[in-house]
């Protein structure tokens, strides 16, 4: 059999560790201009912040995170699209589906996870 061929690093470990730096000061610049917008949006549209933040957003989040794990599919990166797809499954396992339980009993509606 052939052994399969190791990936070379394309940069080292300094340059990344200031990349990644730079990525989180960008990111949070642009998480700040995501919450001003979501505001501005809300009072535009007449929504409430927390329909926008709590159904939307993850929503647009969700194809974003999919798009990737199907890119990393094509590119032979099985890895990684299995891990977006486990990662997306153990957030509604331990999060969401605990909520919809919680937030039915508050609605009088007699819901368990049988």
């Amino acid at each position: 059999g052939e052994n399969p061929k190791e990936e070379e690093a394309v940069i080292g470990f300094w340059s990344g560790f200031a990349w990644l730096a730079g990525m989180t000061v960008f990111i949070a610049l642009l998480s700040e201009y995501v919450v001003d917008t979501i505001e501005d949006a809300s009072d535009s549209w007449g929504l409430s912040v927390s329909f926008l933040s709590i159904i939307l957003l993850p929503i647009v989040g969700n194809a974003a995170e999919h798009a990737g794990a199907i890119i990393f599919a094509f590119k032979n990166k099985l890895d990684i699209s299995l891990g977006v797809a486990l990662g997306s499954s153990t957030q509604i396992a331990m999060f969401v589906v605990p909520l919809c339980v919680t937030v039915s009993w508050g609605m009088g509606v007699n819901m368990d996870l049988n």
